[in-house]
């Protein structure tokens, strides 16, 4: 048992690990709890009625022996980001509301799990994008966040 006194004096430094620990606890696992999840984000162009979409697919399949939980901070469990260059064009979560509850991801070994969204080809502000190539990427909004690679895609526009 510590002394009293050496308690008191460190305080700070307990409550600071203290706090990491529940938050990793909580919030999510380490980056290496995730080295058997495998991800790839797809885009599909869909036709439908004289109008183009992109249909983004995030697939999560668990290569490893165990169970992987994935834990996050929101009801917001995925997102898919466009890109052209460096400057981000739209994102699925932007401007839409989560519920804020801790919620949990059960991923068996050798299951995949997918998440997928429909992108309009409208960017930030509302406004269709030039025709042109673009990148997507998908994120699994654990802590830390988990990221596929970026897939080249063509926006036909109107």
């Amino acid at each position: 048992m510590l002394p009293a006194r050496l308690l008191t004096e460190n305080r700070p430094v307990l409550s600071m690990i203290l706090i990491a620990v529940t938050c990793v606890f909580v919030a999510g696992c380490s980056a290496n709890a995730f080295k058997n999840l495998k991800v790839r984000v797809d885009a599909s162009p869909v036709r439908v009625n004289g109008l183009d979409f992109l249909v983004f697919t995030l697939a999560a399949f668990n290569t490893g022996n165990d169970d992987i939980n994935l834990r996050f901070s929101s009801g917001m469990q995925f997102d898919f980001v466009v890109v052209s260059g460096d400057t981000e064009v739209w994102r699925e979560s932007h401007n839409k509301a989560s519920i804020m509850i801790l919620t949990e991801l059960d991923i068996p070994c050798d299951e995949l799990v997918v998440h997928s969204a429909v992108w309009d080809g409208k960017d930030f502000l509302g406004v269709k994008v030039p025709p042109g190539e673009y990148e997507v990427f998908g994120e699994i909004l654990t802590t830390p966040k988990i990221r596929t690679d970026k897939v080249v895609f063509y926006w036909p526009g109107d």
